[in-house]
C-alpha cells in the first residue's frame, strides 16, 4: 500500500516545489554535506553561466541602468512613470505604476530575458493602472526579446503588448 500523508495539501506543495526545481534545472543532490559543500559552487557557476553574447549580432544586456516605461503597445502612459532595474547580481527591482517588485532576472541567448518568481506588495489603484502593471509583470516573465534600439531606447517584446523604456538617470 502506497503512503498516504496526513496532509495532503503539504505532499501537493512539496511536489510542486519540487517539480519546479527540476524544470528549472536546480535540482541539487539531496545530502547535507554535499550541498553545504557545493552550494557556493554551484551558484558561482550559474552566475558564471550567464549568457554574454561573442558575436556581433547580440547585443550585451545593459547591467545597473533604470528603464523608465513610456510606450505600452502603442499607447503613450501618463501618471507614474513605470521602471525596472537590473543589478549585476541578476535581479530586477521595478515599480509597476503601482506596486513595487523584484524578481531574478537572466538575459539569456538569443537576446531573451528569462525570469524567477515575482515578489511585489499588492496594492489596487484601479482598473487601468492594474491592467498597465499586469501587462509590465507577464510582459516580463513570458521569455521576451529585448533589443537596444540605435537612439539608447530598450525594446522588449514578450507575451503581451511590446514595452519601450528609456534609459532614466
Amino acid at each position: 500500500m502506497p503512503f498516504l500523508p496526513r496532509r495532503p495539501h503539504v505532499a501537493r506543495r512539496r511536489g510542486l516545489s519540487l517539480r519546479l526545481m527540476l524544470v528549472a534545472g536546480l535540482a541539487l543532490p539531496l545530502s547535507t554535506p554535499v550541498l553545504a559543500q557545493a552550494g557556493p559552487k554551484l551558484l558561482r557557476k550559474q552566475k558564471e553561466e550567464v549568457y554574454k553574447p561573442t558575436g556581433a549580432a547580440e547585443q550585451q544586456f545593459p547591467f545597473g541602468a533604470t528603464w523608465i516605461l513610456y510606450d505600452i503597445g502603442g499607447r503613450s502612459l501618463s501618471g507614474d512613470a513605470p521602471s525596472f532595474s537590473l543589478d549585476d547580481k541578476l535581479r530586477a527591482t521595478g515599480f509597476g505604476g503601482c506596486n513595487t517588485f523584484s524578481m531574478a532576472l537572466y538575459p539569456i541567448k538569443d537576446q531573451k530575458l528569462a525570469a524567477g518568481s515575482i515578489a511585489m506588495t499588492r496594492k489596487n489603484c484601479g482598473k487601468p493602472v492594474d491592467d498597465t502593471e499586469h501587462d509590465i509583470l507577464v510582459g516580463l516573465h513570458s521569455l521576451p526579446k529585448w533589443h537596444l534600439e540605435s537612439n539608447g531606447d530598450l525594446t522588449v517584446v514578450g507575451q503581451g503588448p511590446a514595452m519601450r523604456f528609456k534609459r532614466g538617470l
